[in-house]
């Protein structure tokens, strides 16, 4: 599937957004270290740059409330239901047939 965004960008996304999180809950990046467990420094780097180790993130979303949302926006999308049986079998893979090879002597 073709990604719209880099691998940087996401990371500088999530970063922004566990930032955004901790200021709206009035925290200070020391009082989110302390609460999540995840060192000052880490957090700084983080939100600096974007790196962290998944277990680091991990703590974060859930000392931000963002866990569920994070395992929210992990699930395939759901696909609509067809309309009709007609519209059902004609989004049904086709069989394919089978090729017999011969044996040449």
């Amino acid at each position: 599937m073709l990604a719209l965004i880099t691998e940087t960008d996401l990371l500088l996304r999530t970063a922004l957004a566990v930032r955004e999180r901790r200021q709206s809950l009035g925290l200070r990046q020391i009082d989110l270290a302390q609460r999540s467990g995840v060192a000052i420094a880490t957090l700084r780097r983080f939100e600096n740059t974007g790196q962290i180790t998944f277990g680091g993130l991990a703590k974060l979303l859930v000392a931000c409330g963002m866990a569920d949302a994070f395992l929210a926006g992990l699930k395939p999308p759901v696909m609509a239901a067809p309309a009709s049986i007609g519209e059902f079998l004609a989004a049904a893979p086709k069989p394919r047939q089978r090729v017999r090879l011969r044996k040449t002597d």
